[in-house]
């Protein structure tokens, strides 16, 4: 079934250590008409696929990953040398990861579990302004 946000298909990678979450949100971001182009379960391998694969659109962000870069600091460095929208996809309601999360540019930042709508409601907030 093909999106009706209006958004034209982008390119996205999950990262996400949970690998069933991982599949749910593969499975629902092709289901709105997206392509997910790599994931990661690691910071330190988000901050080197975000940099390696040129074309990412998008970046669906856990915070807690499975090594000891967690998901902000991964944001805060792939914004150095990249400008990618950026949504937070978290079981973590810390309001001290929310606080340094507000350190990153971020569009959403959604709480799991999370639904197709809300994430298609993050996608058009990311990409309503945008020519691309």
């Amino acid at each position: 079934m093909a999106q009706n946000t209006g958004v034209q298909s982008k390119k996205v990678l999950i990262v996400e250590d949970d690998k069933i979450q991982q599949i749910i949100l593969e499975r629902i971001i092709n289901q709105m008409g997206h392509t997910v182009i790599g994931s990661s379960s690691k910071g330190s391998q988000a901050i080197e696929s975000a940099l390696r694969i040129g074309a990412v659109d998008l970046i669906l962000m856990d915070i807690n990953l499975a090594d000891d870069v967690d998901g902000i600091e991964a944001a805060k460095e792939i914004n150095k040398h990249r400008d990618v929208k950026l949504i937070y996809v978290t079981s973590s309601d810390d309001p001290k990861h929310l606080e340094r999360a507000k350190e990153t540019d971020y569009v959403a930042y959604l709480t799991k579990p999370i639904s197709k709508e809300s994430l298609e409601s993050a996608f058009a907030k990311s990409f309503t302004n945008s020519s691309s």
